[in-house]
């Protein structure tokens, strides 16, 4: 099974040390790709240094872009890396043979839904969730395959400002049985993210421009179209 790597570049400068990070993997990519929203940040002399597939939109394509653009790469295993984590050197490798393994979509971190946290017993959604659990959806990290790509893209969002991790895992439950899980890792190395967190929290977080309001109405939307959230 072939295997394409995306990495999203945007206003955050970290694209080097994930680059160099790719460069040492136990499992190399067949297909390694930079996405790129518009040009914040110039990254020619990376061009020079490192192989990969630079694709550039004069627009900000948001979240969605770098997933819908999967589409034209002819691999099997995709795995999309958002800007602010930095993986370990045996993630690709770890998180494919999990995701063939599982038959699920595999995360750097999941999230179970808002709607039910009242009458839940859960702890609450943002709390971290144990490596290997089923979750409602994950994030930072997405290791899927290329077959369930259309699910996603089967109903338009509900927004295109947030949710695409929500419009991954959501549609291909809903529409192809196939569930979500929390990477797991048995050494630093398997990680999605080595510096835990260290760079998710600076003022780029989607999570600073969105509410937890807009995030229920994207559930909200889903469950109205009969997924069935974790509880």
């Amino acid at each position: 099974m072939k295997t394409c790597v995306l990495l999203t570049q945007y206003k955050r400068n970290h694209l080097e040390k994930q680059l160099q990070q790719i460069k040492k993997q136990t499992l190399q990519p067949d297909y390694f790709i930079v996405f790129q929203n518009e040009e914040h940040i110039n990254i020619d002399h990376l061009k020079q240094k490192y192989d990969f597939i630079h694709v550039k939109s004069d627009f900000n394509t948001k979240f969605f872009g770098r997933f819908s653009y999967c589409f034209n790469i002819p691999a099997d295993i995709f795995l999309i890396l958002d800007d602010d984590i930095i993986p370990g050197i045996r993630c690709i490798e770890t998180y494919s043979k999990q995701c063939i393994k599982k038959n699920g979509i595999i995360g750097g971190n999941g999230r179970y839904s808002l709607i039910n946290i009242k009458t839940s017993k859960r702890r609450h959604p943002h709390d971290n969730i144990r490596p290997g659990t089923q979750v409602d959806f994950v994030g930072h990290l997405w290791c899927f395959k290329k077959e369930w790509l259309h699910f996603m893209f089967r109903d338009s969002p509900y927004t295109y400002d947030t949710g695409e991790d929500m419009q991954l895992c959501f549609s291909s439950k809903l529409y192809g049985g196939i569930q979500s899980y929390v990477g797991e890792h048995k050494t630093k190395e398997d990680f999605a993210d080595i510096t835990l967190s260290k760079y998710s929290s600076d003022q780029f977080s989607s999570y600073k421009t969105t509410s937890n309001d807009l995030r229920k109405m994207v559930e909200k939307y889903w469950q109205d179209k009969g997924l069935i959230f974790i509880t």
